[in-house]
């Protein structure tokens, strides 16, 4: 059969387009992680920054039509195509390992204060953007979708600040790891009974349908658990570790990304199932070895593309006409989450300290929020100017709690 040259072309032309998007990402990242690191901040903030930049410059919807009609209409989208799974594989590994780092005694002994912290966490921001809504509109529908955008956590925001500060396996830090996953579900549960309310006829409308899967998912990664753990223990083989280095990473990445479909396939986000195969191993001798090698892949590739893209995903344009109510709503929300969540720590005896910043660190939304808005915008619920204006709290938070966490944690060493 004749090769068809159209196809090679093709694919050597999307190939050079990964390439140069790939290249103007990494140097974006450069550029913007050695502006936060001069101002002092974390490098999470410049990658983020440096991804709206990308966005209002090359992104789908730049006003800035010169660059584009420049580049014969490139353009850089962080909402689809391989960018957009490049990024999901990002935030997936980099869960994994902040599984790996966490110490399960820590985890399993603090995790009252962990629920305590996402209920809390959940219920105040709610509660807040609800009574404003209804107040301003009258409409309970929205209201209440509005309220369930902002009671989500992007905790890989949190998770790699806390990383910078050396804070990660702290007790704020294994407190609020937990409170991350508990949002999580409490999230897909509001997502769920949002659906019920609307007598949304859907796939997944059933709540104890969803339930039944989350129940199903804890289970199966017990007894995955109980298997791996039990195996590692009867290796006696000494070095077998540094000799099959090679087989253990690639070991590890398919069981991570296999933990991570096998939770997306049942309607659960991806990274509880990336986080609890890292947890896992973090009970095994290969801890270590998978620290060392993986790190360098996830924080060095795909972690920058996760977090470039979630600033080129921000439509700055469409925000324009909601900033003052945007600005309004992502207070609230700021000051919900660090109340909330830091309520809930302080009534699970914790100190004004700790409280502070488990309060702070539960507080950026991330790609949680975008599905729900979303969800809600495709049931009409939303209209675009309530999508706009959760576009201006996720740019809001996921801006200011890198620079909180920095602060709050600065304020606590000027006090020791």
């Amino acid at each position: 059969m004749a090769e068809n040259p159209n196809l090679h072309y093709f694919l050597e032309h999307e190939f050079l387009d990964l390439l140069i998007k790939l290249v103007i990402l990494f140097i974006a990242g450069i550029i913007f992680a050695a502006l936060a690191k001069k101002f002092k901040q974390p490098v999470v903030l410049g990658y983020i920054i440096g991804g709206m930049v990308l966005g209002l410059l090359l992104g789908p919807s730049t006003p800035f039509t010169f660059f584009k009609d420049l580049f014969g209409g490139f353009t850089i989208d962080g909402k689809s195509g391989i960018l957009y799974h490049f990024s999901q594989i990002g935030v997936v590994l980099l869960l994994f390992l902040a599984g790996i780092d966490t110490n399960f005694h820590d985890l399993k002994s603090n995790g009252k204060k962990s629920l305590m912290t996402a209920v809390l966490g959940v219920l105040t921001p709610f509660l807040l953007v609800f009574a404003v809504f209804m107040f301003t509109e009258g409409d309970i529908k929205p209201a209440i979708a509005l309220g369930v955008v902002v009671t989500a956590t992007s905790i890989s925001i949190s998770l790699q600040t806390l990383k910078e500060l050396g804070a990660l396996k702290s007790l704020p830090g294994i407190v609020v790891t937990g409170a991350a996953i508990i949002d999580d579900i409490i999230g897909l549960i509001l997502i769920t009974m949002l659906g019920l309310f609307l007598g949304n006829s859907g796939q997944d409308a059933s709540l104890l349908g969803v339930i039944g899967k989350i129940s199903l998912i804890f289970l199966v990664i017990a007894v995955l658990g109980f298997i791996i753990v039990k195996v590692d223990s009867r290796i006696k083989t000494r070095g077998w570790r540094e000799k099959h280095t090679i087989e253990i990473i690639l070991a590890t990445i398919a069981f991570c990304l296999s933990l991570s479909f096998f939770a997306q396939t049942l309607g659960v986000s991806a990274i509880i199932g990336a986080y609890f195969g890292g947890l896992i191993l973090s009970l095994t001798r290969l801890k270590h070895t998978i620290e060392h090698n993986l790190y360098q892949i996830a924080y060095m590739f795909f972690g920058p593309i996760f977090f470039i893209s979630i600033g080129l995903s921000l439509d700055l344009i469409n925000i324009k006409n909601v900033l003052l109510i945007g600005l309004f709503i992502g207070a609230l929300a700021i000051i919900g989450k660090t109340v909330g969540a830091g309520l809930g720590a302080k009534l699970s005896k914790l100190n004004n300290d700790t409280a502070l910043k488990i309060g702070v660190a539960m507080v950026p939304m991330g790609e949680v929020a975008f599905i729900v808005a979303s969800l809600a915008k495709s049931m009409g619920i939303l209209t675009e100017q309530h999508l706009a204006i959760s576009v201006m709290v996720i740019i809001i938070t996921s801006l200011a709690a890198p620079i909180m966490l920095k602060l709050v944690y600065k304020r606590s060493k000027v006090k020791e």
